[in-house]
């Protein structure tokens, strides 16, 4: 019995030790973390997965939710790591995210050696609303063939850069520069064409049939370009030789930017998972 005793204590006094040991986090070439739970705020949400770090990088997979009726404007270089030793900014390129929908986006943080802590947060700030129900750019039909390649409307530049036309297919390109001091946001899919049933003389609308258009949010000066398709019967119109109008409905919106609170998320250590990893 005695010699049973001696055993248990002497586990719990190496479970102890080895307990010790993991303080310190550098004895591990990767220190995993725990996931954290969804984080709501408002029509948002934040999930942190996939988290580790290593010597010379810390790094971690952001899923940004949109459950609202707007666009999500992320711009990742406006959060941070935050470590006892000071932050350290984010460099990537904004991320857009539509209404009722999701973007998963690396964080990855490198340069120095004081990645593998027991702990550190990141600090998801540069999170802007935009509203889809800003100021509509009223802009005029565009004749089809054109006339002329160009318009201004509002706080828009729009430039056609290429058209071409056959019997059943009509594709224009089209360049867009905002000049505004607020946000553009362009939306190819809300533009149509009007035309002429070549027999009847019936007015027929199409709506735009380019299935890799996507939205774009613009700051001053930028520019996006995008395409309008159409295919439409050659016994309905011959597209090769009817005049058609396309008709911007929508496209063009200005809206201002709605920045949301900073969102602050704490990771600690996953000891079991580090051991096991290592």
């Amino acid at each position: 019995m005695k010699k049973t005793t001696t055993l248990s204590l002497l586990s719990l006094f190496l479970l102890g030790s080895t307990s010790l040991f993991a303080q310190d986090p550098t004895e591990f070439e990767r220190v995993f973390y725990f996931d954290l739970e969804p984080v709501e705020e408002g029509d948002f949400v934040y999930t942190a997965r996939n988290v580790v770090a290593l010597k010379e990088y810390a790094k971690f997979a952001l899923t940004l939710e949109n459950n609202s009726t707007d666009y999500l404007l992320f711009k990742p270089s406006e959060s941070s790591f935050k470590y006892d030793s000071g932050d350290r900014k984010v460099s990537l390129k904004p991320i857009l995210i539509k209404p009722h929908s999701k973007k998963s986006k690396t964080m990855k943080v490198e340069g120095g050696d004081q990645f593998r802590q027991k702990s550190f947060s990141f600090e998801v700030d540069g999170v802007y609303r935009i509203p889809v129900d800003g100021t509509v750019a009223e802009a005029p039909e565009f004749k089809l063939p054109p006339n002329k390649n160009n318009f201004e409307q509002d706080n828009f530049k729009v430039v056609m850069r290429k058209f071409d036309a056959s019997t059943r297919e009509a594709k224009a390109t089209f360049e867009v520069t905002y000049t505004g001091e607020n946000f553009g946001v362009v939306s190819p899919a809300n533009l149509s064409v009007r035309a002429n049933h070549k027999k009847t003389g019936e007015e027929l609308v199409y709506a735009n049939d380019d299935a890799k258009t996507k939205p774009s949010v613009l700051q001053k000066g930028e520019k996006a370009k995008f395409d309008a398709v159409f295919h439409i019967d050659g016994r309905i119109v011959d597209m090769q030789f009817a005049t058609m109008y396309l008709q911007w409905n929508d496209t063009f919106v200005e809206s201002e930017a709605e920045k949301q609170d900073s969102v602050l998320l704490d990771f600690e250590m996953n000891e079991p998972l580090t051991r096991e990893k290592k």
